[in-house]
């Protein structure tokens, strides 16, 4: 059994559907997180959910904290609890202050966040946090796992963790379910996914759109919703104005799988990756995507030469990226694309590895 724990329930439907339904021959898992807009899909998804009861919407929750300390007590010994995301792993940490039961922990760190955005509140946050991470992290956790290199040497770095580490590029695609893409509009459809976040480059992509407009024929999309218990999350305000935006169409969330093969182009002005799940999906569906130049995107792209980087997500280069797909872009990539992906990013792939690191916890 292991029980997956996130602190916000869309993160294990989104990102963990795939993985958690290749799982159920071999392990039964159980959620413990929020409850919330994704409750239907997570009970769906899991053998059995186990609700949190948190605000996330607070830097700190103490009544969510004193709740997660009881589910924790009430865990059977060595069992293992695999954590998505620093936040969440932060909490856990404080949670499991003085707990004695004998568990067993893996963290998944799939991006480092608003501790490592370069803020000043943020980075005052991470100062003042670190002596508290140095000194737990090493007695709570046993496995780390990162998507990227870069992020965990950086991480490393500063929390002086000294246990197990692996890094898994991703969270694996269900690629039998992709419808893949076999015909290219005349006027191309040109698409944003992803949570309306500020770090997710939102406002860069409304800023492309009056640019790429004023040099090409195309129709603009948004897909994803606002996270307005995020502060990075673009306000209700914004939110309004996207909605009646001439030049864009706002999907509200799409079934990535089934629908992306309508467009043509993916843009990802992303600040932080951790390892891009929207472009391997973009580009095994067979769009040509550009994208900010991140350690999070770099391989898909550099490996499967369907795409452009962007460096510091600047808008001109973004136009240059999409002048690609105009002028050279070559659609045979794509067979050879998708063959890397299903070897190294399928569920099964991840799966594997995954498999790898329970085993070493038992």
């Amino acid at each position: 059994m292991i029980y997956f724990l996130a602190h916000w329930d869309w993160i294990l439907e989104r990102s963990r559907a795939d993985i958690v339904e290749s799982m159920k021959n071999d392990y039964e898992t159980i959620s413990i997180c929020p409850l919330e807009e994704n409750e239907k899909n997570i009970k769906e998804i899991y053998y059995d959910s186990i609700n949190w009861d948190l605000d996330r919407t607070k830097t700190l929750d103490f009544v969510g904290l004193r709740n997660l300390r009881k589910i924790l007590i009430k865990l059977e010994k060595g069992s293992i609890i695999h954590i998505f995301t620093l936040k969440t792993l932060f909490l856990y940490l404080i949670s499991s202050i003085f707990l004695t039961k004998d568990l067993k922990i893996v963290a998944s760190v799939t991006g480092l966040g608003y501790l490592f955005a370069g803020t000043k509140l943020g980075s005052l946050l991470k100062f003042l946090i670190r002596p508290f991470i140095i000194f737990k992290i090493n007695k709570a956790v046993d496995f780390l796992i990162f998507q990227n290199k870069e992020k965990l040497n950086e991480f490393l770095s500063y929390s002086k963790f000294i246990g197990k580490v692996k890094i898994i590029e991703g969270s694996g695609l269900k690629t039998e379910k992709i419808i893949k893409k076999e015909n290219f509009n005349k006027v191309p459809n040109i698409i944003f996914v992803g949570r309306l976040l500020y770090e997710k480059g939102i406002r860069e992509f409304l800023e492309l759109v009056k640019l790429i407009k004023n040099n090409h024929k195309a129709n603009f999309f948004v897909a994803g919703k606002p996270d307005f218990g995020n502060k990075s999350s673009i306000n209700k305000n914004e939110f309004d104005a996207l909605c009646n935006n001439d030049n864009v169409t706002y999907l509200g969330e799409i079934n990535v799988y089934s629908e992306l093969y309508k467009y043509d182009i993916l843009i990802q002005p992303s600040y932080h990756e951790g390892f891009s799940r929207v472009l391997l999906e973009g580009i095994y569906t067979g769009l040509w995507c550009v994208s900010n130049d991140l350690p999070g995107t770099r391989k898909i792209i550099d490996e499967t030469s369907c795409g452009k980087l962007i460096t510091n997500n600047n808008l001109n280069e973004y136009l240059d990226g999409v002048d690609n797909y105009f002028e050279d872009f070559d659609k045979q990539n794509f067979q050879k694309a998708r063959i890397i992906i299903e070897k190294n990013y399928s569920t099964t792939s991840i799966l594997n590895q995954m498999k790898d690191v329970y085993n070493e916890l038992r």
